[in-house]
């Protein structure tokens, strides 16, 4: 009697193992799939965003002329009482970049880049200045772009979507798209000693700086 219970118990284990295993493995797939949404929704936002020569980590639009160490009469922006964009950007090794490679499409028009600056320097119109060959692989370089004021109001919650893509030649690579931030009134751009590795693009003012 005690052995046609033992093979009774031993065959319903065996009948029943399969659902076992399925519903464990339906729970760990559920698991999974909670993470990967979840991970999907951290990571919407791009903060560093590629482009041919390196990586976008800062894009920000001002009313406020940021320093020049040198102008010139004969050297101006083809856009009148301008506002500005700079983007602060890391370069790739082999990489170079100067202010006639690419051109910035905003709401209202496209820009042609007007000055390159290594670090914290001053913009400058000296054509020494013009192109960065060798850029060190440890610093930031920046990117200005003088575009119409009325660019500031084509943003839409604090943010204006641009498009940065190769002025000279064609290329297969796609351009970059991302979102300028709006610095608040009386503000000038973010200094590059506050630029965090992994970017601040694609965010608000707020968002980069005070939500912390």
């Amino acid at each position: 009697m005690l052995r046609f219970r033992s093979i009774l118990i031993v065959a319903a284990l065996t009948a029943f193992a399969p659902l076992f295993v399925n519903a464990q493995t339906s729970g760990a797939e559920a698991s999974a799939a909670a993470a990967t949404t979840t991970v999907t929704r951290s990571t919407e936002r791009v903060t560093a965003v590629p482009f041919r020569a390196g990586t976008i980590l800062s894009a920000e639009i001002s009313k406020m002329k940021p320093a020049f160490d040198v102008e010139s009469v004969f050297d101006q922006p083809l856009v009148e009482n301008p506002a500005w964009v700079e983007l602060i950007v890391k370069i790739d090794n082999g990489r170079s970049i100067s202010r006639f490679d690419y051109e910035l499409v905003g709401r209202n028009g496209t820009y042609s880049c007007f000055a390159v600056a290594e670090g914290a320097d001053g913009y400058s119109v000296d054509p020494e200045k013009w192109t960065v060959k060798s850029p060190h692989p440890l610093k930031y370089y920046r990117l200005l772009f003088p575009v119409r004021q009325d660019e500031i109001a084509a943003a839409k919650k604090e943010l204006l979507p641009v498009t940065l893509k190769v002025k000279l030649y064609d290329t297969s690579l796609a351009p970059a798209s991302f979102q300028v931030r709006v610095m608040p009134e009386g503000r000038s751009f973010t200094r590059v000693s506050s630029v965090r590795p992994e970017g601040i693009c694609n965010m608000t003012y707020h968002e980069a700086f005070e939500s912390n």
